[in-house]
């Protein structure tokens, strides 16, 4: 089933907007989100093949879960899936009686395991900033990496005397085209092979997806067609072709507006990552304080979220400002009156109230 069968079929039973709309922090350029919650008939997990577990859009804008897929997340006190329990009314788009159920019986989910993932949940937001941060920094090419850019050759046959003997060039430096070649391993080594010349005869060196292909090449042939040895660094190839592909799949999905200020230097951070970072923080201390989380945002909290958003403020303020906030929270696990863990059983049993019928 995907999205669009979902979003025709009567399944759904819970549909909210959610992320920077639902938390109050939202600017003109901000996407707006949805989450939902859809329902499985019980028959269908007694065929071969499970249903769908989760559902959603290729940027990710919107995500809807199977029930039980929603009740794995929310018992492992997943943050993200937490606050569904706690959206504000204005955005709530559909709930059935089956939601209404649920969301009666949300405190059941609530344990200080929300402290361990709201707080882990934060400081991953920071890793990603930097992450962000260096994405933005560092733009990748728009041409695809090649495997001839991580190739080397030795041999004294290079035909340039400013080379010293026995030292790697790099194939590009070279006269060298490795579809007129065949390789074979090199003894107790790793990425280096022994390079054989074929001319027009040739089937290269790489082959259908890209692949080195080893020869057994004929003792007749060692003297007369052996010219040096390739040096092949497939790990570094490997990496680049994953980073080049990481940037721009991040270009093509990223919000360009999102990113003006730090393309022209003006910061050292993701503004969003890090208001988040933040988010997270006050809502979890919510929750050891008042036993639920934070969603929508006002007063002191929403301005001090918005200052980090706008980026008016320095990285090293906000981090300081994290680590006290940790510290906090820290103090007031200690002292919560929440339980330190969910009531499984009963959550179980609630699970199997809205699947009766």
């Amino acid at each position: 089933m995907n999205l669009k069968e979902l979003q025709e079929s009567n399944k759904i039973i819970y549909e909210t907007i959610s992320g920077s709309h639902a938390y109050n922090l939202s600017t003109p350029n901000s996407d707006i989100d949805i989450r939902g919650v859809y329902i499985n008939p019980n028959s269908e997990y007694l065929k071969l093949y499970e249903p769908s577990k989760q559902i959603n859009d290729e940027k990710n804008d919107i995500t809807y879960y199977s029930l039980k897929r929603f009740f794995e997340l929310v018992l492992t006190a997943n943050p993200n899936i937490i606050e569904l329990l706690w959206m504000p009314e204005e955005c709530i788009k559909i709930i059935t009686p089956k939601m209404k159920e649920i969301i009666k019986h949300r405190d059941l989910f609530i344990s200080k395991k929300c402290f361990h993932t709201h707080s882990g949940y934060a400081f991953a937001q920071i890793k990603k900033a930097k992450g962000q941060n260096k994405k933005v920094h560092n733009p990748q090419p728009e041409k695809r990496p090649e495997k001839e850019d991580f190739c080397y050759i030795i041999t004294n046959l290079a035909g340039n005397n400013k080379h010293f003997p026995s030292r790697p060039i790099p194939l590009k430096l070279t006269n060298f085209n490795l579809t007129q070649y065949h390789v074979a391993s090199l003894e107790h080594s790793n990425n280096i092979y022994r390079l054989y010349y074929y001319g027009n005869k040739s089937k290269g060196v790489f082959r259908g997806d890209d692949m080195l292909v080893c020869e057994s090449i004929p003792k007749e042939d060692e003297f007369n067609h052996f010219c040096g040895l390739l040096i092949y660094n497939q790990e570094e190839y490997n990496k680049s072709i994953k980073d080049w592909h990481s940037y721009w799949d991040w270009v093509k999905n990223r919000n360009d507006k999102r990113w003006i200020d730090q393309e022209k230097g003006l910061l050292n951070y993701d503004q969003k990552n890090m208001m988040h970072c933040m988010r997270l923080l006050i809502s979890g201390e919510n929750i050891l304080k008042e036993g639920f989380p934070i969603v929508k945002f006002t007063g002191k909290d929403r301005d001090y979220l918005i200052k980090i958003r706008a980026g008016e403020m320095k990285y090293e303020d906000i981090m300081n400002e994290i680590n006290q906030k940790m510290l906090k929270l820290e103090e007031l696990y200690n002292t919560s009156n929440i339980p330190h863990s969910v009531n499984v059983p009963k959550i179980n049993e609630l699970y199997e109230e809205i699947t009766k019928n």
